[in-house]
């Protein structure tokens, strides 16, 4: 009677040392996971507003268990007197960070006199150039419940505080969005506090609570009402350019990768 390949291979690990067949494995397709996107602190090029500042991000994440994750980063961010702003992107690190800092990957340069805007990876030094308009700030929607009736909004005023030696507007927002809108099955509360400084046109700190997201705290420190140094507003010499707003160059620079 002949076996079947399953019963053979079945003798074959009774025979083969322990060690050996536990290295066999299935076989599946690559699989990466979704990274969780945080919209960061926004910076308008406010002119005759200058400021450094190192902006910082605080993420905690519940988990069904009840137990948290908590990962940071910080980044410097700097704005001159004539509106041009200088911001890092960084990468995430767990807290405790055990000695792991937050990785400057990429930089931002913003100029609102030129209209441009690179964005610079630091690994492969290469600079992406886009053209650039402030954007103009949507009108707040109303206090009320939304368009189609789905959420509803509620908008408080907390009066005026002091961050950082600065005069801000505290407030808060709570966005109420009802069973059965995005697959949720209760009711999904999500609560924003804003801390404003009109002197800047900056939230100096920002916290946000939404149960699909966790808990996100933003917030600048070691602020002081002055710009970096000009050099800091230029892109490296040794970067190579690539002008998105010439379809041309962007082959050309395709082409030489």
């Amino acid at each position: 009677m002949r076996r079947s390949a399953l019963a053979t291979t079945g003798v074959a690990c009774i025979v083969m040392s322990a060690g050996l067949c536990a290295q066999e494995s299935p076989v599946h397709a690559p699989d990466g996971s979704a990274p969780q996107l945080i919209e960061p602190l926004y910076f308008a090029p406010k002119p005759n507003a200058p400021f450094t500042a190192t902006a910082r991000t605080l993420v905690v994440d519940t988990l069904p268990d009840g137990s948290t994750t908590t990962s940071e980063n910080s980044r410097l961010v700097t704005r001159d007197g004539e509106g041009r702003i200088f911001q890092e992107r960084a990468t995430f690190v767990p807290k405790p960070n055990l000695g792991r800092e937050s990785r400057v990957h990429a930089t931002d340069y913003t100029d609102p006199i030129e209209h441009k805007h690179y964005h610079c990876d630091m690994a492969a030094k290469v600079c992406n150039l886009f053209d650039y308009d402030a954007p103009v700030i949507a009108v707040a929607a109303p206090a009320a419940p939304q368009p189609g009736g789905k959420t509803y909004l509620v908008r408080e005023d907390l009066g005026t505080d002091t961050f950082a030696g600065l005069e801000v507007q505290h407030s808060r927002e709570t966005l109420t969005i009802y069973s059965q809108t995005v697959g949720n099955t209760r009711n999904i509360l999500r609560t924003v506090e804003y801390w404003y400084s009109p002197a800047l046109g900056v939230n100096v700190q920002v916290k946000r609570h939404d149960p699909r997201d966790g808990d996100q705290t933003l917030w600048l420190t070691d602020l002081v009402l002055d710009a970096a140094d000009p050099e800091m507003f230029k892109v490296p010499a040794d970067f190579r350019v690539i002008d998105h707003r010439n379809p041309q160059a962007v082959r050309a620079g395709n082409a030489n990768r």
